[in-house]
């Protein structure tokens, strides 16, 4: 793999999702099950997390939220650096 760059830039089927939104994904799977929306941060992650289907909803609180089995998958092949 002599000259293959690597991006900064994290890529899913809908484009990239950016270094604070993998932050998040990080910071939801260390929380468990669910994660509650505390930081600013979070809110500014979530939507690309949602739109690339890596989180999703946790009841009707709009306030929790879980990791979705693509997103587990996401982080999982990162950190095999596939």
């Amino acid at each position: 793999m002599q000259g293959a760059a690597l991006s900064s830039t994290c890529w899913t089927a809908g484009g990239p999702i950016g270094p604070r939104c993998l932050a998040f994904l990080r910071r939801v799977r260390a929380g468990g099950a669910t994660y509650k929306l505390v930081r600013n941060a979070d809110r500014d992650a979530l939507d690309r997390a949602l739109a690339a289907g890596f989180v999703a909803w946790v009841g009707c609180s709009r306030v929790d939220v879980r990791l979705t089995a693509s997103g587990a998958e996401y982080l999982d092949r990162l950190a095999r650096v596939e």
